[in-house]
């Protein structure tokens, strides 16, 4: 998901601001000054995001507006604490011999924050929404596994023939096209969530008001100032909500990574992702800093239709040419790992010990003893592509969001081509909405991007590259890599399926419609006071049990 999975430190670096707020309790401050909101609180405060561009979640791509969701809604299977997927509006879930009918009951008590109950046909018409061209879902290919969602996507069949049925109020049918061995995962996915239809079509302004915003989690929307605060209360139609301790969970909305840093020293948030990387040396040595892998890699995508990046030797010369142990020592302050491929470390392999970065390769060096030989090869391609020491280069333009990370990342890249290639780069600033709808819509050269797994495997990272894909931010085409990822898609064979991926990864790394950066890590300051909260294994942030100790 797009960061898309905020990460911690990325936030910076991915979104160009952060949710804060101040809890309804009194905040104090230790005596350095780092947040503390006060003992017992029933209000926690946190820095995620900026303003949301969308609050419906089949339109969703942001890391941190999934983790607003997920306290807002659910689906028939969540994460626990020990970051496995666990039964949630499901009560039980059954799958057939051929392991491609998936026949679900749901729980008797729940309801939807306005106590209606939860319902089957919710779930029917949620997901044939999401898979509806209409609705234009930039995720709809997430439903991939279901029988004929590819179909409906491609606009070839009708929404209603998606293998989806509510045989009554209570029993769910899902038939796959094949096997799908993490299909409990998509489950708790932000699209596969359940929707109400006279909500949806009730109000085409469903999403953007408290009193229309109906939805089946832990928390309900409570309060929206537009560009100001999210507020969310505690739902008191949640099957679970005696272990729901907090009373509300605030956002309040700024834009720049200084002034969270100063929310968060002052007391006002107790979570903040956006750190300003200069300061983060500073707060390593404090138990309010946090450092976890995050699956997820941060990457520059070379628009394939354009030239000079239709050629894939000019874009494999500009990746030769990044020196990513700069960026990790240098722009990241040690907080990332060097990319030498794209699938990130931490990723499923064959077994679930076995990691897909440990049995592939690396694909070049990253050290910095081998950065001369890799500059070398860069300006040996670019000659073959016509342009020897940059020569005839057009000036080309490399597109961001603005944040401090982000703009040390673009200059640092900018410099290492004009230096070593001979070739000029500006570098456009853009609003997260207007970025976001550029690097869409193929309006750009090079863009900043970065992407994490929305499920344990391979496959959610590379299925960024097929086709037409949803997001193929790149618009990167190959047939006999289409044909991969679909072979990958007809079975759940690991040992079928790893080396396939394996393969696909190759291609990628050969035609470099991408440029891996970095290896993602995330870096938050945590209140040591916050008790409870955990993340799952995709990096969203589960806030919903947590308690404010003393």
């Amino acid at each position: 998901m797009r960061k898309r999975i905020v990460s911690l430190l990325l936030a910076v670096a991915l979104f160009s601001s952060a949710f804060v707020g101040c809890g309804g309790g009194a905040s104090t401050s230790t005596a350095e000054g780092v947040s503390s909101e006060a003992a017992g609180a029933k209000s926690l405060s946190v820095s995620l995001g900026s303003e949301p561009l969308t609050m419906d979640p089949a339109l969703n791509q942001a890391a941190d507006v999934t983790t607003v969701m997920n306290h807002l809604f659910e689906g028939l299977t969540r994460y626990s604490s020990d970051k496995k997927t666990v039964n949630a509006q499901a009560k039980d879930i059954q799958v057939s011999s051929d392991r491609k009918t998936y026949t679900i009951t749901l729980r008797d008590d729940i309801k939807w924050s306005d106590g209606k109950p939860v319902t089957a046909g919710d779930f029917e018409y949620a997901w044939k929404r999401a898979v509806d061209p209409k609705t234009a879902s930039q995720y709809a290919y997430i439903f991939d596994p279901v029988l004929n969602a590819n179909e409906i996507v491609a606009g070839k069949k009708d929404k209603d023939t998606l293998g989806i049925k509510a045989q009554d109020d209570k029993t769910l049918v899902v038939t796959l096209r094949a096997p799908c061995p993490y299909f409990n995962e998509l489950l708790s996915f932000t699209a596969y969530f359940p929707l109400r239809k006279d909500v949806v079509e009730g109000n085409e302004q469903w999403t953007q008001s408290p009193k229309t915003y109906i939805s089946n989690g832990p928390f309900t929307m409570k309060e929206w100032s537009h560009k100001e605060s999210i507020t969310l209360a505690k739902n008191p139609n949640y099957y679970d909500k005696d272990k729901i301790k907090l009373d509300t969970i605030k956002f309040v909305l700024l834009e720049d990574d200084s002034a969270r840093l100063a929310a968060y020293q002052n007391g006002e948030i107790s979570f903040c992702y956006a750190i300003p990387t200069e300061e983060i040396p500073s707060w390593q040595s404090k138990p309010d800093f946090q450092k976890v892998p995050d699956l997820g890699t941060n990457f520059v995508d070379f628009n394939c239709k354009k030239k000079p990046f239709d050629d894939p030797k000019v874009r494999k010369a500009l990746s030769l040419a990044i020196d990513r142990s700069y960026l990790v020592d240098t722009v990241t302050k040690k907080t990332q790992t060097a990319a030498a491929a794209f699938v990130p470390v931490g990723v499923r392999d064959v077994e679930p010990t076995q990691e897909f970065r440990k049995a592939g390769k690396d694909f070049y060096s990253v050290s910095t003893e081998d950065y001369e030989k890799n500059v070398a090869e860069a300006k040996k391609l670019l000659a073959e592509a016509g342009y020897p020491d940059g020569k005839g280069f057009p000036t080309v333009e490399y597109a961001t969001n603005p944040a401090s990370l982000n703009n040390a990342m673009a200059e640092a890249i900018q410099n290492m081509w004009k230096t070593q290639l001979g070739i000029n780069c500006t570098i456009s600033q853009q609003e997260w909405s207007v970025f976001i709808d550029s690097r869409n819509k193929g309006n750009y050269q090079i863009a900043r991007d970065a992407f994490g797994v929305d499920f344990n495997d391979p496959v959610s990272m590379l299925d960024l590259f097929v086709t037409d894909g949803g997001n193929n931010s790149s618009k990167y085409s190959n047939p006999e890599y289409d044909k991969i990822i679909a072979q990958v898609k007809s079975t759940d064979d690991n040992k079928v399926r790893m080396p396939l991926l394996h393969q696909a990864e190759e291609i990628i790394m050969r035609d470099m419609p991408v440029a891996p950066l970095t290896y993602r890590s995330r870096v938050f300051l945590l209140n040591p006071n916050v008790k409870g909260y955990y993340e799952n294994p995709m990096g969203f942030d589960y806030f919903m049990y947590a308690t404010v100790e003393g």
